[in-house]
């Protein structure tokens, strides 16, 4: 087995072998893009505790089942990792130890510990190293990074309907981490305070989450998430300066509201409120966001691209959800112990 450096690659070579280790609901669907990106990879076998459950998804996706996780690691160059949460750190070590450049779904980790190590390694290794963050490419994200301009106010809401499972985290890293992710690179400023409030209901962890964000540069984000709707709700709006944008995640469609004026009609029975405004919207070109994020973790091992997020951007995230949590679980009178480290990196 490797256990330094970088596994060799052929000079302009243009695909790389990659696998994936962990083939539940979201590993199947790393198997599904894989499959189809046969320009930029070669996909060559999945691994996963249950044998049975790998053999069946290594047969559709015409690829291989690998009896160990060393023997998958030893073959690849790439790896996605979608186990449990509480062995993202383990695995994901092993991984780079091995020279396997690497790509975890979120969270990257349990603690900013964790998190610190995973990314300090993959630079001593010189891989490529990325937490798993799909919103980040969805295409109206990446047009609202565009369109967006010191905002003194972000509103977010991510609610989705039950699902029964054995859930091994909460809502706020299962969910609200992605909106927390999209705020911390619209608002170029620190986040300086932090209020919370949630409640467990049916998992054992918090199910419904709020948190007010302050920043040092003024600027307010407030974020709402629940598992427990009875309807799916991604949305997000931003106030800035003469511009209001709101933004729909599910259907991708951006507006933004400029020039808004306001009226009150009084007539002896009642009081109308009249509003008007100019409206924009972004035309968005709609992709498949898994397999935009894969493709470029491919490129990035092939050094056609550059990464689009540091390492010290997902400890950032991490850390700001993990402080969420803890302010949460100070008013519930419970504390997480595998969140015990929220200290920010800067």
């Amino acid at each position: 087995m490797k256990i330094t450096g970088i596994k060799a690659q052929k000079k302009g070579r243009k695909k790389v072998k990659m696998g994936i280790i962990g083939v539940g609901r979201m590993g199947t669907y790393h198997a599904n893009v894989l499959s189809i990106l046969n320009h930029d990879v070669d996909f060559i076998g999945v691994y996963d505790a249950n044998k049975r459950h790998a053999d069946y998804v290594a047969e559709k996706y015409h690829t291989n089942s690998y009896g160990s996780m060393e023997g998958l690691l030893d073959d690849t160059e790439g790896v996605c990792i979608a186990v449990p949460t509480n062995l993202h750190y383990d695995v994901a070590k092993k991984a780079l130890l091995t020279g396997v450049h690497t790509l975890v779904e979120k969270p990257i980790s349990r603690t900013v510990q964790e998190a610190t190590d995973l990314v300090k390694t993959a630079k001593e290794k010189k891989l490529v190293f990325q937490a798993g963050h799909v919103e980040r490419f969805k295409g109206a994200v990446v047009e609202l990074r565009k369109i967006v301009e010191n905002p003194y106010l972000v509103e977010a809401r991510r609610l989705s309907p039950w699902i029964d499972k054995d859930w091994d985290t909460g809502v706020v890293l299962d969910l609200m981490i992605h909106d927390i992710d999209i705020v911390l690179s619209l608002i170029k400023s620190e986040v300086k305070h932090i209020d919370a409030a949630g409640n467990i209901v049916r998992s054992g962890y918090e199910d419904v989450a709020s948190a007010v964000l302050q920043f040092e540069n003024g600027a307010i984000a407030n974020i709402t998430a629940s598992r427990l709707s009875e309807t799916r709700i991604r949305a997000m709006a931003i106030s800035q300066v003469e511009a209001f944008i709101n933004l729909n995640f599910e259907t991708q469609d951006i507006n933004i509201y400029r020039g808004s004026s306001a009226s009150f009609f009084v007539s002896s029975k009642e009081i109308t409120y009249k509003q008007e405004s100019f409206v924009e919207r972004v035309l968005v070109q709609k992709e498949n966001a898994l397999k935009e994020e894969l493709q470029h973790f491919a490129l990035c091992i092939l050094g056609k691209t550059e990464p689009i997020v540091r390492g010290e951007d997902d400890i950032k995230t991490l850390s700001i959800t993990l402080w969420i949590i803890d302010k949460i679980y100070e008013k519930i009178g419970k504390r997480m112990p595998q969140h015990e480290d929220t200290k920010i990196i800067s």
